[in-house]
């Protein structure tokens, strides 16, 4: 019993032993740091204009599961496939809270704000030429005071983004298109 405590106090005082009981939250960090939103925005306009591509900059956390359901359908290798012919994609983790703040790009919320997606909610997007002009937002829904599409679910949404797939300044072909708001459909929630 005497040694437990002997023990007991020594851990209590052995600052190693305090530090890896008082960071719970750090263990929930990323392992790399994510890198700033105007360097990747950078070396994604700079390939786009090697590529002759555009840049789709798609935002997200982690809390947000309508954005688990866009990039899961986005990153379907077959999706991905047809997406990368006409984008260079950017994703952006922003709005994170809490232990999860490291996640987040830095500079990513100014992105997200000065694309048009300031408490539109996630997840946002929009479409920048070579040169970092906007050529369209996620803002498409026609009437409320949030107008963010955000991931296409209903047949009206999935037409939406294939508008705005066309308005993006690349043309993917009609069979690459059609995939890819397919793989919209058959991920869209059921209810």
């Amino acid at each position: 019993m005497m040694l437990g405590m002997i023990a007991l106090a020594v851990l209590m005082g052995n600052p190693v032993a305090q530090a890896k009981h008082e960071t719970p939250a750090l263990a929930q960090a990323p392992a790399v740091a994510p890198k700033d939103a105007d360097v990747l925005i950078k070396d994604a306009l700079a390939d786009a204009k090697k590529s002759g591509r555009v840049v789709f900059v798609r935002f997200t956390a982690t809390w947000c599961g309508w954005c688990r359901l866009m990039e899961k359908t986005l990153d379907e290798t077959a999706v991905r496939e047809r997406f990368d012919k006409q984008f260079v994609v950017v994703t952006l983790d922003v709005l994170e809270q809490g232990p999860k703040k490291p996640f987040e790009n830095p500079n990513g919320e100014k992105w997200l704000n000065s694309l048009g997606g300031a408490g539109g909610g996630i997840p946002f997007f929009a479409t920048l030429d070579a040169k970092g002009k906007k050529l369209v937002d996620s803002n498409l829904l026609p009437t409320g005071q949030n107008k963010n599409l955000g991931c296409p679910a209903t047949d009206a949404e999935i037409k939406l983004f294939g508008d705005y797939l066309d308005k993006s300044g690349k043309k993917l072909s009609a069979d690459d298109k059609a995939f890819i708001l397919g793989r919209f459909k058959a991920n869209a929630p059921k209810n």
